[in-house]
């Protein structure tokens, strides 16, 4: 990170997770970092593992696997709790030596932390709502949680408390721009922007020479909110319409062995490709006909404009944010999650209909450059947070 000295007032960018790993969240962390690095920008980055006391994270996470057997609630309390007092011990030193700064939050219980470690009126706090409608939702979508128990009021607790007191707010979407003071009171009187998630355009011709030519292509974790039983459906119908189509799912998760099975139950294993964890799983996009999406809630998707970077079109559900990464019929085209049958038939117009895929990915490449390109709107992001805009 860039060398600074005490009077500098750097973005601290603070988070319970680590910098490296697949979530849309650790990717946006990363596409910041990189944006303020390349442009010699001053920065921190506090995250747990960041922390002198990242070697009990082993402790915690002996003692999580444990309650995830015992008692779910337990283990999200204990990984919250964990996390968020061994940022503190990373973010209390930062914000001791730098007495003007802005702690760039990724999550409410970050920037819950950070506010008790702020010393000045000079050291800011602000969050970016990478959440769907809160995190208590998200932890409930895993099945760890009640919906109404002692840890989702909690959470939202949590959320009422902080979110408040925050000296500004970055949404992705305007979609939670307007829905989440529905749901918090107090947020009209917080400064706030919607600034789009970003990330550096990725060739399109870097392609794997094993996908080359392959049709569908998504990425996500293999769970119930990301709704994968819904693709596979899809590719089933098309086939009994006589239309074989493969797709490659890129991730793991709880459900891979439920969609390993659904896969072989309707008869199409063979056109389904599980890569599995993949570190650098946007790689995986180049080569493919188009990105596929089936989640039921998203905030807004940051693999749809990963998709959009490759100049690769998009078929998705019109629910959430996802309204704003591209237009029907320009760059892509939007389809019923509630019938697969409707959902086929979208997807065989656009494969069949001549010229569609190309317009709609020269599209995909121009919404992309304009929108989404990093140093666009990494710098919008930056002038944001520091009150120039």
């Amino acid at each position: 990170m860039v060398e600074l000295g005490v009077n500098a007032s750097p973005v601290i960018i603070a988070s319970l997770m680590r910098l490296e790993g697949t979530t849309g969240l650790q990717t946006h962390m990363r596409e910041f970092e990189s944006f303020l690095k390349d442009r010699r920008l001053p920065y921190e980055v506090a995250t747990p593992f960041y922390s002198s006391g990242a070697p009990a994270l082993h402790v915690f996470v002996a003692l999580r696997w444990v309650l995830e057997v015992i008692c779910k609630p337990a283990a999200v309390w204990l990984y919250r709790a964990g996390h968020a007092f061994l940022l503190r011990l990373r973010l209390a030193r930062l914000m001791a030596k730098y007495p003007r700064c802005v702690v760039y939050a990724q999550c409410p219980l970050s920037a819950s932390v950070a506010l008790r470690c702020v010393r000045s009126p000079e050291q800011l706090v602000s969050l970016v709502v990478h959440f769907n409608l809160s995190q208590a939702d998200e932890w409930i979508d895993k099945g760890v949680i009640a919906a109404d128990g002692p840890m989702a009021r909690s959470i939202r607790r949590l959320d009422q408390a902080v979110l408040p007191r925050l000296h500004s707010l970055v949404y992705v979407s305007r979609f939670m721009q307007e829905e989440l003071p529905l749901r918090v009171s107090g947020l009209q009187s917080v400064r706030s922007a919607v600034i789009p998630n970003f990330v550096k355009a990725l060739p399109s011709d870097n392609v794997m020479p094993a996908l080359r030519g392959r049709d569908l292509v998504s990425i996500g974790t293999l769970e119930h909110r990301k709704n994968q039983q819904f693709l596979l459906r899809v590719v089933a119908l098309a086939k009994s319409s006589g239309r074989v189509v493969t797709l490659t799912l890129v991730g793991d998760g709880p459900d891979r062995k439920t969609l390993e099975a659904l896969a072989a139950e309707l008869g199409i294993a063979e056109q389904v490709f599980f890569a599995g964890f993949c570190a650098g799983a946007r790689a995986y996009i180049p080569g493919h006909k188009l990105y596929v999406h089936a989640a039921i809630m998203e905030n807004q998707g940051l693999a749809l404009i990963e998709a959009l970077s490759a100049g690769v079109p998009i078929l998705a559900g019109g629910v959430g944010g996802i309204v704003e990464v591209f237009d029907e019929g320009v760059e892509g085209r939007f389809w019923p999650l509630d019938d697969a049958a409707r959902a086929r038939d979208v997807l065989l117009d656009v494969l069949e209909r001549p010229g569609a895929l190309e317009q709609m990915g020269q599209a995909a490449t121009r919404r992309f450059q304009a929108r989404f390109e990093a140093s666009v709107v990494g710098q919008k992001l930056y002038d944001f947070l520091l009150g120039k805009s």
